[in-house]
């Protein structure tokens, strides 16, 4: 991605211009079934009109009306709910004026969408935490009259006053559906757990050719409080962890500062933030404008962590790993 220039005649043009960032698409239940309803929920930054639309697997064609749900200092939540027939593989295609992004998903009759499952007693600790210390979590995957042992878990994170969802880690449960997990603490914010779904009309996130049918669940969310002694904040999110060699994937982000640790958090403009993979440069930066938001598009030739640096600080950047495979 070229590097912008940051005169204030430049930015403001951009920010005319563009039409803000699509960050995040969910879409429940997983799998969805058919004739019964489903939810797409859809995070944004800068965006002013939102539009959609699905595709079927035998052509069918349906337009998605989109409503804000909630609204943040650096983002939004849209959402619209249909319902659909045909059994399948479905996309749907997203539209600001500056963005588009696609997704799929699988629709299954009710009989085979699986046994339902739920995510009991997923809790986390310490609360607060200090920023890179560990942060633990537990819970329990459970389902009626069905092995729940050696599932996978995503464990998935938003931040304070965003609305878009990124998977942190996975981790597999044991043999009674109990499942643990630690990642490092880096920005307060709501951690959920979880369970991708198996069967032959699954995800394909996670998945074996030995999975049982399971449909997905995810967990009540817990919110974590981390303390910062620092001056800078640097968040990072990436549009899919696990992607094809060779894919394009988008890093964003926002940086944020202030005066003294006593002091609250403001946007960084103006702020250049350059992409590493693996601890090296990539020649991949971006400078933040408006909510001191960046982007920057890299492509995943293999399986690595990528992170993300400010120029304002050399100790205060933020790491996350993509499978390329």
């Amino acid at each position: 991605m070229a590097t912008p220039r940051t005169t204030p005649w430049t930015i403001l043009w951009k920010l005319l211009r563009d039409d803000g960032l699509i960050e995040s698409v969910d879409i429940t239940p997983v799998p969805v079934v058919s004739e019964a309803p489903l939810t797409i929920d859809v995070a944004t930054a800068g965006v002013r009109d939102l539009r959609g639309s699905l595709s079927g697997p035998g052509g069918e064609r349906a337009r998605l009306a989109f409503d804000r749900v909630e609204a943040g200092e650096f983002g939004d939540l849209w959402r619209a709910e249909t319902v659909v027939k045909a059994t399948g593989t479905w996309r749907v295609l997203l539209r600001a004026r500056g963005d588009a992004v696609e997704d799929t998903f699988t629709v299954a009759t009710e009989s085979g969408a699986g046994a339902e499952t739920r995510i009991d007693a997923f809790g986390l600790s310490p609360d607060p935490v200090r920023e890179g210390d560990e942060l633990s979590f537990s819970g329990v995957l459970r389902a009626d009259d069905a092995d729940v042992g050696g599932l996978p878990i995503l464990l998935e994170f938003r931040e304070d006053e965003e609305f878009a969802w990124t998977e942190i880690t996975r981790t597999d449960t044991g043999a009674d559906g109990d499942f643990t997990a630690v990642v490092i603490a880096r920005n307060s914010g709501f951690w959920r757990a979880e369970f991708p779904g198996t069967g032959p009309r699954g995800t394909g996130r996670g998945l074996s050719a030995a999975a049982r049918e399971l449909r997905g669940s995810r967990s009540a969310q817990q919110h974590s409080t981390v303390e910062k002694a620092g001056l800078y904040q640097v968040s990072h999110t990436v549009n899919d962890q696990s992607v094809p060699k060779n894919t394009n994937v988008r890093h964003t982000g926002k940086v944020q500062k202030r005066d003294n640790v006593n002091a609250p958090w403001t946007k960084l403009n103006n702020e250049r933030v350059e992409l590493l993979f693996n601890g090296s440069g990539t020649n991949r930066k971006d400078t933040t404008s408006g909510m001191g938001r960046y982007q920057i598009d890299a492509k995943a030739a293999s399986t690595g962590t990528w992170g993300v640096k400010i120029s304002s600080s050399a100790n205060q950047f933020a790491e996350i790993k993509v499978t390329a495979g």
